[in-house]
């Protein structure tokens, strides 16, 4: 049990690992709500699911650098605005004790401070990429019961 609690603080401790678990899960709930609410066939379901995971991994990316974007022209306009942001990275990471929620938020924020961005173009993109993948795989697992009719072609 030790060696699972130390694996799963490995996945959640790195961005790569809590990416894919996120995605992993994401696409599961959609592939269930899809099996539940839709007339969509098994095929089309997994079909759905790998491409809506696809989308996700596209929209992280994307998301992030919007994010970044925006977090860098609130700094330019806003007055104390980074200030205020150093606050809200405190709060998230340096102010928690050391374990897993503090390994899981310096893992998301581990990205963008390489990247040596301000703190409001950090959390921007942090939020960015956060929630890029969710939309998009969410949006293509809306829509995909549109482009498949459950119906063989045959």
């Amino acid at each position: 049990m030790r060696k699972a609690g130390e694996l799963l603080r490995n996945v959640f401790s790195n961005q790569l690992g809590q990416d894919t678990l996120e995605t992993l899960a994401y696409g599961g709930l959609a592939a269930g709500g899809q099996a539940l609410f839709t007339d969509m066939t098994p095929e089309e379901i997994a079909i759905a699911t790998s491409l809506g995971m696809g989308a996700s991994m596209i929209g992280r990316p994307i998301a992030g650098r919007a994010g970044k974007y925006i977090g860098n022209q609130i700094s330019n306009r806003v007055p104390n605005a980074d200030a205020k942001s150093q606050k809200i990275i405190d709060f998230l990471v340096n102010d928690r004790p050391e374990g897993l929620v503090r390994n899981i938020m310096e893992a998301k924020l581990a990205p963008v401070v390489k990247e040596g961005l301000n703190p409001t173009a950090q959390l921007a993109s942090m939020y960015g990429r956060g929630y890029g993948d969710n939309i998009a795989q969410g949006a293509f697992a809306l829509a995909s019961p549109l482009l498949f009719t459950g119906e063989d072609d045959a």
